[in-house]
């Protein structure tokens, strides 16, 4: 089996196939980190796309995650789309700096084509083409964007979006049905590109910012149509919500996604037992322990991840969340190579 046989075999299982031959392994994201080993920002690629692709492709031959994400750090362009202001970092992902909106009611008039005319999501789209034109026969081929309830908060502003969770439920569930078709609308494209695996992202759902039951009204049932539109297009999906997850994994467990990526500080064991083999299962060492920790003390992190994911059957090692920029490319490759030759050890 090749890497890309390996990953599907844990995201999406055959029945009576036999299991993968090691571990499944792989970066979650990684864009903005990848394009950094060869000294390129972000906007660096828009402004001149040509050698993305082989760039992607070769940082990847030297790490060997079983998954790339072409396209990945490129979320909040979205914003800058519609009207807000973002900021393109040296060493970093994009900020977003004024939200798109300043009433829910202007999200009414925003005309949604604005999304496949504009070039900088024409030269993403192109660049994951012609990444799986290269190497997607053996790597499983990925891109990933913001959900429905994240977007509400870059678009909105995350304060006026937490208090309307309060104030006025009707306009923030208005303002969810539209952010549920902006984030189809970005995220769907990539599909017929040739990215098999799309990774919605919804930090703002985590517990840490709103409680079980605002994730259950406002976020659960938005996901779980934007899951379905894109299942039905012929994706698989990965969830990924940064933060605390324990209360609202029940919710999770019936959104239907294929795999389910956790941040550092959730508990794999008890999350594992909530999903009972459902849904695959993905993480989670801490991403900054990729760029600060020793060599000795990641590959001990990275190990004692694994000894307690491992009795899942679905599971597969990755970071707790996009890793650093910063992170040394040694630091990367001995992460990845400790789950690949996990069943030597």
């Amino acid at each position: 089996m090749n890497p890309r046989e390996i990953a599907l075999q844990v995201i999406q299982p055959q029945a009576g196939a036999e299991p993968p031959p090691r571990l499944p392994v792989a970066l979650l994201s990684g864009g903005t980190w990848t394009f950094r080993q060869r000294n390129l920002t972000l906007k660096d690629v828009l402004d001149d796309p040509r050698t993305a692709p082989q760039v992607i492709a070769d940082v990847n031959q030297e790490v060997q995650s079983d998954i790339v994400w072409p396209g990945s750090g490129y979320h909040n362009l979205l914003i800058h789309l519609f009207g807000g202001k973002i900021k393109f970092r040296h060493q970093g992902n994009i900020d977003v700096c004024a939200p798109a909106f300043d009433t829910i009611g202007e999200a009414d008039k925003i005309d949604l084509s604005v999304i496949d005319r504009h070039e900088w999501i024409a030269t993403i789209r192109e660049i994951i083409a012609a990444v799986e034109q290269k190497i997607g026969t053996k790597y499983l081929i990925g891109t990933s964007g913001w959900g429905p309830f994240t977007l509400a908060g870059q678009f909105y502003g995350v304060e006026k979006v937490m208090s309307g969770l309060y104030k006025d439920k009707q306009a923030i569930h208005a303002l969810m049905e539209i952010m549920t078709e902006v984030s189809y609308r970005y995220l769907a494209p990539a599909i017929a590109r040739g990215a098999v695996l799309l990774s919605v992202a919804e930090p703002t759902a985590s517990g840490d910012l709103i409680s079980a039951r605002h994730f259950t009204e406002f976020v659960a049932p938005y996901l779980a149509k934007l899951v379905d539109r894109l299942q039905r297009d012929g994706a698989l999906i990965v969830l990924h919500i940064c933060g605390k997850i324990s209360d609202r994994l029940s919710s999770i467990a019936r959104l239907n996604i294929d795999l389910l990526s956790v941040y550092y500080k959730v508990d794999v064991a008890l999350t594992a037992q909530t999903l009972a083999g459902k849904i695959a299962l993905a993480g989670n060492v801490n991403p900054v322990a990729l760029k600060e920790s020793s060599m000795p003390d990641l590959v001990a992190e990275t190990r004692r991840c694994i000894g307690i994911g491992q009795g899942y059957e679905r599971y597969m090692l990755m970071p707790g969340c996009d890793i650093p920029p910063t992170a040394p490319l040694a630091n990367v490759r001995a992460f990845l190579s400790t789950g690949l030759a996990w069943k030597a050890v």
